[in-house]
């Protein structure tokens, strides 16, 4: 998925292998389970008005979404800022 937003190959690699270690909470921002209960509705209607779509198409379909709790950005172009801003950071601090 990151990959098809257009995150670069270094970066994958390296949140993969961070995301091998995870834990589930309780969320501090209701807004954010809202928009995710809001995105997993998106997702059955996707996935019963384009059943032949793939998941990574349904799921590129979903990162056009515009979020509140991201000021409604779209989580796609709110995950590439992301990306570019820790690649900004690491290379002012040189690694």
């Amino acid at each position: 998925m990151l990959t098809a937003i257009g995150v670069p190959a270094d970066d994958t690699t390296a949140e993969r292998g961070a995301m091998q270690h995870w834990a589930v909470g309780k969320t501090a921002n209701r807004s954010v389970l809202g928009s995710l209960n809001d995105l997993a509705f998106q997702l059955q209607v996707g996935l019963l008005d384009f059943p032949d779509r793939t998941l990574l198409a349904q799921s590129l379909w979903l990162a056009k979404t515009p979020l509140k709790v991201i000021d409604y950005g779209a989580p796609d172009q709110a995950t590439l800022a992301a990306f570019a801003a820790h690649r900004a950071l690491q290379a002012v601090i040189g690694r």
